[in-house]
């Protein structure tokens, strides 16, 4: 894949992430001032929580998303030995997302979040675009 190429996605994928932070940001604000959004997120919520943020599910997801991190670190300093530049901030750029949704899936604090289904759906959604950038960088030549 040519440089042009790869920057033109790399710069669509950024602005995705950056629409996908903006959306959660309007659905926290929304779900606090319509009533029709907060009873919609908190029957959500309750249901997630019961279905996927509990027991054994939540274990899975933590344990998957841990060996995830420690695999892009490993990833993150591979690219900074070889002297990797950008790929070394596409390599941070995943650790970061990852680090988030296993911050989301582990932290009381922001379990209590009204938003916390969707926080963690929009979480690995910019970790798989941050993977998807990863996974073209390193196609570049």
């Amino acid at each position: 894949m040519k440089r042009r190429v790869f920057y033109g996605i790399w710069a669509v994928v950024t602005l995705l992430q950056a629409a996908l932070v903006a959306g959660g940001w309007v659905l926290a604000r929304l779900a606090y001032w319509k009533a029709g959004v907060n009873h919609h997120v908190a029957f959500r919520k309750r249901q997630y929580n019961q279905l996927l943020f509990s027991g054994t599910p939540l274990l899975l997801l933590q344990i998957a998303a841990a060996v995830l991190a420690v695999i892009l670190l490993v990833l993150l300093v591979r690219a900074i030995r070889r002297r990797g530049g950008f790929r070394a901030v596409l390599a941070l750029e995943s650790l970061a997302a990852a680090g988030m949704v296993l911050a989301y899936l582990t932290a009381p604090a922001l379990k209590a979040v009204r938003i916390y289904p969707y926080a963690v759906l929009i979480a690995s959604l910019i970790l798989l675009l941050a993977l998807l950038a990863q996974f073209l960088g390193s196609r570049v030549r």
